[in-house]
């Protein structure tokens, strides 16, 4: 598949992170980086800081994995998304999006926190006495809890003859499926919906059901908060230009499982 627009280009990259099969990390890492920087060209421009932001590995204890991590303070995005959770609904989310609730703003983070965590790859287990881990290494492939989910957000701009409540019904069956079917997730994927929104109407996207922006506008509109005090404490040397970062590129992820916006027409 060669995409052929940023988004597109962006979803290939990461989606290969998690395939099964050979990967060179080096290789992996420059597809998803230069994805990146270009749809952060096309959307943010000077305001860009997602050069801050790399794909690495981690090793856990229950193995090593890739994904989206800060460069400089080597943390992955999911864990810094973490921290963030039931933080205050911030005045500029809440002046783009004036309809939004606080509850509403805590789904949008956990969500963007599951789609960081799904586009990982699964751990590969870490060999006894590898002093450095190589740098192509087989990788397992995905679970299906996973794979469903990763397949249900591609499936929102990649499937246009299906309705979107059919890709809402599977993006909310996935969701529970990959994070567990407690009650703050079930009550999180109640409140999220495929929708064409915007003026004039958008391709669909991942929507909060009831006030209707879509998840990408709210988390792009909290680029440049001041760094949530619960953050603050949990990464204490992180500066605001690392927090801006890891908002834009989930703010980037989520648009580019969006449909490609219409072309103007002269």
């Amino acid at each position: 598949m060669h995409p052929s627009s940023p988004r597109g280009r962006l979803r290939d990259a990461l989606l290969r992170v998690g395939e099964r099969g050979d990967v060179n990390e080096a290789d992996l890492s420059a597809a998803v980086t230069t994805a990146l920087r270009e749809l952060a060209s096309e959307a943010l421009g000077e305001r860009s800081r997602v050069d801050l932001v790399t794909l690495g590995a981690e090793d856990h204890p229950w193995g090593r994995s890739l994904g989206l991590r800060l460069a400089d303070y080597d943390v992955e995005l999911p864990r810094v998304l973490l921290s963030a959770d039931r933080s205050a609904l911030p005045p500029q989310v809440q002046e783009s999006c004036p309809t939004l609730r606080q509850e509403e703003w805590e789904t949008v983070l956990l969500l963007s926190k599951l789609l960081l965590m799904a586009l990982q790859s699964e751990p590969e287990p870490v060999r006894d006495g590898a002093a450095h881990p190589p740098q192509s290494t087989p990788r397992p492939p995905r679970s299906v809890a996973r794979e469903q989910f990763c397949q249900a957000l591609a499936d929102i701009p990649e499937r246009p003859d299906r309705h979107p409540d059919e890709l809402t019904g599977q993006l909310r069956t996935a969701l529970l499926n990959f994070a567990s079917e407690t009650p703050d997730n079930k009550e999180s994927a109640r409140r999220i919906a495929v929708l064409h929104t915007g003026e004039p109407p958008q391709g669909p996207r991942l929507s909060l059901s009831r006030s209707g922006p879509a998840l990408t506008k709210a988390v792009l509109s909290a680029a440049g908060c001041p760094v949530p005090s619960c953050v603050r404490e949990e990464f204490p040397d992180l500066t605001q230009d690392e927090w801006t970062a890891v908002i834009q590129v989930t703010g980037l992820t989520l648009m580019a499982f969006e449909a490609d916006p219409p072309r103007e027409t002269e």
